[in-house]
C-alpha cells in the first residue's frame, strides 16, 4: 500500500512507496481518493461487474462440488454457509435464475 501525506485541507498532497517523515498514513491502492490523485481511470463499474460475475462462478463451482459429493456445505465456515444460503435463496426467487455450469436443481 502507498503512504500518503495530506495538505491542510485533508487532501492527498504526495504519495510514497515507503513510509516517509511526512507520510506515515497508508491507504489501499484502490482508494478512490488515491485513484483520483494519480489520475488513473476509475473503472469501478467494470470491477463491480467482474466481481459479480466471479461471485456467480464461485457459487456455481461450489454447487457442482456439492452435487458431486466432493464438498459438504457444512465443510465451510458458518459465515460462508449463511452467505451461500442467503444468495441461493435470493437467486432462486429471481426470474430466470440459471446456473452457468448446470441447471440449479435446488440441492443442498
Amino acid at each position: 500500500m502507498p503512504y500518503i501525506s495530506r495538505d491542510s485541507n485533508g487532501h492527498i498532497s504526495a504519495v510514497f512507496r515507503d513510509t516517509h517523515a511526512s507520510a506515515s498514513e497508508f491507504i489501499p491502492l484502490n482508494a478512490p481518493e488515491l485513484v483520483s490523485f494519480i489520475g488513473a481511470p476509475a473503472n469501478t463499474e467494470l470491477f463491480h461487474s467482474l466481481d459479480s460475475d466471479l461471485i456467480r462462478v464461485i457459487e456455481d463451482v461450489i454447487d457442482a462440488l456439492i452435487r458431486k459429493n466432493l464438498l459438504l456445505l457444512t465443510d465451510l465456515p458458518a459465515e460462508a454457509q449463511t452467505k451461500i444460503l442467503a444468495r441461493r435463496n435470493l437467486r432462486q426467487s429471481l426470474p430466470q435464475s440459471t446456473s452457468i455450469l448446470s441447471p440449479n436443481d435446488g440441492l443442498i
